[in-house]
């Protein structure tokens, strides 16, 4: 039977690139995100090259939103081999401009909604005693980001909730990680002003792909990955040694 993906965030950028490539690697790809216009579209792509694909609208601040993506992925498919958690927001503000609703939306989405997608996978997870689970961080965890603070500490606390759920539920055969880029070249990351300068400063010089880091998470993903759990993998042009 073939192997199962549900990928939150998966209509565009790094999410979008995971859905390619676990695809091509065979297995099903479950969409989901907020808006369902853009996961058709992205669905529709992937169904022209030949995945097996079906999306489901999620807002994943919810918990029952949550177990409701992973229910809808068990309804279509039959069974959840991976979870990728690529949904996230990137809300730059300067500190004395950051609200309490700021820090309210990017905790929901970053944290919450990743926890809340972790536990309902490893609740299916467990049953069966396998599973992978990649979430995707930044390297803002790594490192001072000014004019970004909210951001980075929830993204910090993304790489804290990897260690420990990797460490609980290892017994159970769920292996989980997380990946950290730096500047990834989405196609939103490029219209704005601050991509350029980044990668100026990468010490490689060169655009982070979003294919480089879904084939990273692809590996993590793998069934012969049974020994790497709850680590995070950098991916940042050497900008962020750990």
């Amino acid at each position: 039977m073939k192997r199962v993906a549900l990928i939150t965030g998966g209509a565009r950028g790094l999410g979008f690139a995971c859905a390619e490539r676990l695809a091509r690697d065979g297995l099903s790809v479950m969409l989901a995100g907020p808006h369902q216009d853009g996961l058709d579209d992205a669905a529709a792509t992937l169904d022209a090259d030949g995945a097996t694909v079906a999306t489901v609208l999620t807002d994943i601040r919810t918990q029952d939103a949550c177990r409701a993506a992973v229910a809808a992925t068990i309804e279509q498919f039959g069974r959840l081999d991976v979870l990728v958690n690529a949904a996230g927001v990137y809300p730059r503000r300067p500190v004395l401009e950051i609200t309490a609703d700021d820090w309210h939306h990017s905790l929901d989405v970053n944290v919450l909604g990743t926890y809340f997608m972790m536990v309902e996978a490893i609740a299916e997870m467990r049953q069966h005693g396998r599973g992978h689970i990649v979430n995707v961080t930044s390297i803002d965890a790594f490192k001072a980001h000014p004019a970004n603070a909210h951001y980075a500490a929830t993204k910090a606390a993304v790489v804290s909730l990897t260690r420990s759920l990797a460490l609980e539920v290892a017994p159970l055969g769920i292996i989980i990680n997380s990946v950290a880029p730096g500047p990834m070249a989405t196609e939103a990351a490029k219209k704005t002003d601050w991509y350029a300068p980044m990668v100026e400063q990468l010490p490689t010089r060169r655009p982070i792909e979003p294919h480089e880091v879904a084939n990273l998470v692809a590996y993590l993903s793998h069934p012969d990955n049974v020994s790497i759990a709850g680590e995070n993998v950098v991916v940042s042009g050497a900008a962020v040694i750990v």
